[in-house]
């Protein structure tokens, strides 16, 4: 993508004040013999000649989309001063006069209906482009051809397209012409509605001030339009004087908003510079990338070369987005051409190439900075993945063992046991029955064993009935008196498991090291997480050593991107509470 820098401000406003005293002192020369007797109407009409090129001139100089619509309000400026030359009442001025008013107005309202996006948008403002032409030029040319110069207030001996004079007709084509303008104005005003309600958040600031002005400049000259205005020529220099001091407003509003974005312009890359200072992580790169384009949804994807994918700002991996009308896609690279991310912008920006190019060049170093947190972040998203697949397939093969020790040794266990119950009980010696007998207690003990062990690797009341009745049941084993309270919803195994483990290690550590203290086992849900808590009011002093059962608790946990912690003052008790992301 290849854009050129923001243009510094001194020069281009300066390019903006030379245009409005071109057009200023354009409308002096044009008006001049009407100037020397209304000095009053020639400030406003030449305050109003030079906004309009000024504002035409700064747009026209920005490079990108808005500069069709400065060449518009430039057009619309010279041709509004030619519509001046009326007051000469020589020659064909007075006919070029009238075309160049409605060259003038047709030129100033397809301005701001191209404004910012630099074209029309819908066949609506197309329609009324052409009807402004017909209208306002087509029509006059009618009127023309069935006039006198006399009727519309000009002189006999001024050029004038006459073809077939008739009064009857030209007194009804006036105010048909003065109703055509009315709906045209109606129509134009119905159209900046519309446009207001589409206008996307980077649009707002720069053109609602013009819209509003438009639509009161729309309205206001419709209004003051006289018949008079057509058969007298100082009716028609005062309505043009009328129509400047209300137009005046136009340009004004235009001008604040080209000056305010040009600001924003400016100050956008210096912003990010700004923002990214104190701290350049990956969220705070893109909220400062957001703040300076003014686009709160602007996405920032991040390449990892390890992976050889893009990353989102929680480090997980994603594919490119599919692009769309309303969306742009920005791929930027570092000085030696390889990735580096990846931008996806409201597609509006598109009229901002050198805006868009400014703020990513000032943001370059935090992109790389971020970047690195991001592979970062990717990396030990891969981790806990990889740990939490381990996890589930530790509880998976826990389970398929408890599968097996039923299905296998418990049921070979039983079936021995029974059979040494009948040996006791048939055998007529005694010496057999007593070995019988003590066979049959030993077994009996293994299989106790073995059913305890097969609970413990994965019991079926934590599958069936869930933690608080699992926990219920290992407090009830090791002889603990427990108050239980569970709020929580039923979680995935997974979660369960882990939360369960974790907390029947804090409970084992009661039993071992505080065996008359009273337990409190609390477990919640709030926000998406599952809390458990274990706490006893015993001895305290608790420590967690490596590789001890209180430190398996917090691996266990983090795979699953969950926490663990434990507080064990010396004569407080001792508080185990683990966090786990609800699935």
């Amino acid at each position: 993508m290849s854009m050129r820098a923001v243009l510094p401000v001194p020069g281009h406003t300066g390019r903006a004040i030379l245009a409005g005293l071109g057009t200023g002192l354009l409308t002096v020369v044009c008006g001049a013999p009407y100037w020397s007797h209304h000095v009053a109407g020639a400030v406003v009409s030449v305050v109003a000649s030079f906004a309009f090129g000024a504002a035409g001139g700064l747009l026209a100089g920005t490079g990108d989309t808005r500069s069709r619509s400065g060449v518009l309000l430039l057009v619309a400026a010279v041709f509004t001063a030619f519509t001046w030359l009326s007051i000469f009442d020589v020659g064909i001025f007075p006919v070029f006069a009238i075309f160049s008013e409605g060259v003038g107005i047709t030129a100033a309202g397809a301005a701001v209906l191209v404004y910012p996006v630099g074209h029309l948008t819908g066949r609506a403002e197309r329609y009324w482009v052409y009807a402004a032409i017909e209208v306002l030029v087509v029509q006059e040319f009618l009127v023309e051809l069935v006039s006198r110069p006399q009727w519309n207030g000009n002189s006999a001996d001024v050029f004038w397209p006459t073809l077939v004079p008739d009064r009857w007709l030209f007194d009804r084509l006036i105010p048909t012409n003065i109703g055509l303008q009315a709906v045209l104005a109606v129509w134009y005003v119905a159209l900046l509605i519309r446009r207001g309600r589409r206008l996307s958040r980077n649009e707002r600031p720069a053109m609602i001030p013009v819209l509003v002005a438009t639509a009161i400049v729309a309205v206001a000259a419709t209004v003051t339009l006289r018949t008079n205005a057509w058969t007298s020529l100082e009716a028609l220099m005062s309505f043009y004087v009328v129509q400047d001091t209300v137009a005046v407003v136009l340009p004004l509003a235009v001008l604040s908003g080209a000056l305010r974005e040009r600001w924003w312009e400016v100050d956008a890359p210096l912003r990010v510079v700004r923002m990214t200072s104190a701290s350049t992580s990956v969220a705070r790169v893109r909220e400062a990338l957001a703040h300076a384009l003014r686009d709160p949804t602007l996405t920032l994807l991040f390449w990892v070369p390890t992976e050889e994918s893009f990353v989102d700002s929680a480090g997980r991996l994603v594919e490119l987005p599919s692009p769309e009308p309303s969306r742009w896609l920005i791929e930027t690279r570092t000085d030696d051409h390889t990735p580096l991310a990846v931008i996806e912008l409201d597609g509006a920006l598109r009229g901002r190439p050198a805006l868009v190019d400014a703020v990513l060049r000032a943001g370059s170093q935090a992109l790389l900075t971020a970047q690195l947190q991001a592979a970062a972040t990717a990396h030990l998203q891969q981790v806990h993945a990889a740990q939490a697949r381990v996890e589930e397939r530790e509880i998976a093969e826990r389970q398929r063992l408890e599968n097996d020790l039923r299905a296998g040794a418990q049921q070979q266990l039983v079936a021995l046991s029974g059979q040494l119950e009948q040996l006791a009980a048939d055998t007529p010696l005694d010496s057999v029955r007593s070995v019988a007998v003590a066979c049959h207690a030993e077994v009996h003990a293994a299989l106790e064993d073995l059913r305890a062990l097969a609970q413990g690797l994965h019991p079926p009341v934590l599958r069936t009935d869930g933690l608080g009745p699992a926990l219920e049941t290992v407090a009830g084993r090791l002889g603990l008196a427990v108050d239980l309270a569970v709020s929580a919803r039923r979680q995935p195994p997974a979660v369960e498991a882990t939360a369960y483990f974790a907390l029947c290690e804090g409970l084992t550590n009661v039993a071992k090291y505080a065996p008359d203290a009273s337990v409190r086992i609390v477990i919640t849900e709030v926000d998406g997480w599952l809390h458990g808590l274990v706490a006893d009011d015993g001895p305290g002093g608790a420590r967690v050593v490596p590789g001890g059962g209180l430190a398996g608790i917090t691996d266990r946990t983090r795979a699953l991107h969950g926490w663990a912690a434990v507080e064990s003052d010396p004569g407080a008790g001792t508080r185990l509470r683990v966090g786990l992301p609800c699935g």
